[in-house]
This record gives structure tokens, C-alpha cells and sequence, in this order.
């Protein structure tokens, strides 16, 4: 009888344990900021808003901070249950369900102040040396472009080492998003300087973003899961079509 109310007691503990801190999950993600960031605020707008859901859910997200590569290797071999962001795209929904959104983000290329990018169509950009991050989805046409062998991009190991590369002039431009391009431009030059990069007006894309699950049961039954907290928690998101999300 002792041994038994022992075994009763914690089982007890462990529901309550899951009922307060909620269902483990486990989420690998990347130093991306503003949208998150292992020492931001709420670790990130994105970050903050996946742990919003997720508390709707009833899920404790565990978030791993990881290079990108890495995220999606451990997406790809069970060692997380789901990443994000990720940009909707046709390669990765053959690999993973994508959940509504939970993030927007506007894309287009950085280059040097006083430089002017000529190009009317994504084939026109083949005459610069355009960057792009390693393992990030760009656009469904660039990439497209870039496997039909178009497009012949320099691959860089993360957005701020592809910003050094356009200042030591390795590279002409770089495939960006917006708000990580001004958190990661330098705030303490003086506001009558030149910024030394800029952020084209012509935008190539606007992204959703999205965390996404593996396509097994078990990530078809987070996504659903994850995608009914969104909805009546009330955290559903509209990006901005491309024209819209001009500067």
C-alpha cells in the first residue's frame, strides 16, 4: 500500500507537471534576428509569438539555437520535432507540413550605397555577384533560376558574414531580408553619414513564415494541433502582398 500511494503521488506530480509547463517540444531554430535570437527579448518576435501557440496548445516549447544547416539536420533525423522559421517552398512541403503563419518577411538584395543594381527580370542579376545564405530558401523563381544554372550565387555562411563580404567587395549584393538587414546594420554611425549599405527598393518577395513538422503521423498531428491554437487563440496572419510590402 505504501509502494502503490507512493506510485500515485507521482503520477500525480508528473500531471500536474504537464498541465502548468505543458507538453515537451522540441523546436531547433537559428540566430535570426529580430525574429529570434537565443539572448533577444522573448527570445524574438517570431520566437515569442510560436511560444504564444504554443502555450495555447497545452505544448513547452525547447527551443535549440543551432546554424541553419544544423536546424534542418536535426529536423530531417527526428532530433527535433519541428524548426522554424522557414519560407513556404515546393522542395521543403515534400519534406515537412508547414503551419499557418507566424511571421512575414520581406526579401530583397543589400548593396553598397551609391551602387545601382540594373535589372528588370531575376535573369538580369546574373551579371552581379549575388550572395545568399547557405540552405535558405530565397524565392521559388531565383532558386529555380539558380538550378536551371541562370543564376550563379556565392554562398556565405550567415547574413553577417554576407554583409562583410559586400564591404570588402567579394560580392556586389546579397539576398536579405529587411528587418534582419537593419538589426544588423551598425546603429552607431553618425546620422549625418552615409549608411555604407542599403536596402534596394525593388523587393523580390514577401514570405510567410512558418514552423514546420516532419511528414510522419506524429508531425501531422503537431501541425494540426499547432495550427488549431493559432486559430482559436486568435494569432492568424496576413502577409502583405509583394507590392504592399515596398518600403
Amino acid at each position: 500500500m505504501k509502494w502503490s500511494l507512493i506510485g500515485v503521488l507521482s503520477l500525480m506530480v508528473l500531471f500536474l507537471a504537464c498541465s502548468v509547463y505543458g507538453e515537451p517540444l522540441r523546436l531547433s531554430t537559428l540566430e535570426w534576428p529580430p525574429f529570434v535570437g537565443r539572448d533577444l527579448p522573448d527570445q524574438g518576435t517570431t520566437g515569442a509569438r510560436v511560444r504564444r501557440i504554443c502555450a495555447v496548445a497545452g505544448l513547452e516549447p525547447l527551443m535549440s539555437f543551432l546554424p541553419w544547416r544544423r536546424v534542418l539536420m536535426e529536423a530531417r533525423t527526428g532530433a527535433a520535432q519541428g524548426y522554424f522559421p522557414e519560407y513556404r517552398s515546393a522542395s521543403r512541403e515534400k519534406e515537412f507540413y508547414f503551419s499557418k503563419a507566424v511571421g512575414c518577411s520581406v526579401v530583397g538584395l543589400v548593396h553598397k550605397s551609391g551602387m545601382t543594381l540594373n535589372w528588370t527580370r531575376l535573369e538580369d542579376l546574373a551579371a552581379y555577384r549575388i550572395g545568399v545564405v547557405d540552405g535558405y530558401v530565397n524565392t521559388e523563381e531565383f532558386d529555380r533560376l539558380v538550378d536551371m544554372g541562370i543564376l550563379h550565387p556565392i554562398k556565405c555562411n550567415s547574413d553577417e558574414l554576407a554583409l562583410r563580404m559586400i564591404e570588402a567587395g567579394r560580392i556586389d549584393a546579397v539576398v536579405m531580408d529587411r528587418a534582419v538587414f537593419r538589426h544588423l546594420s551598425d546603429p552607431v554611425k553618425p546620422s549625418h553619414a552615409p549608411p555604407p549599405l542599403v536596402f534596394a527598393e525593388k523587393i523580390l518577395v514577401v514570405h510567410s513564415l512558418h514552423v514546420c513538422f516532419p511528414r510522419t503521423p506524429a508531425g501531422k498531428s503537431l501541425v494540426e494541433r499547432f495550427n488549431r491554437a493559432i486559430v482559436s487563440g486568435g494569432l492568424e496572419l496576413i502577409c502583405a502582398s509583394t507590392s504592399e510590402g515596398r518600403p
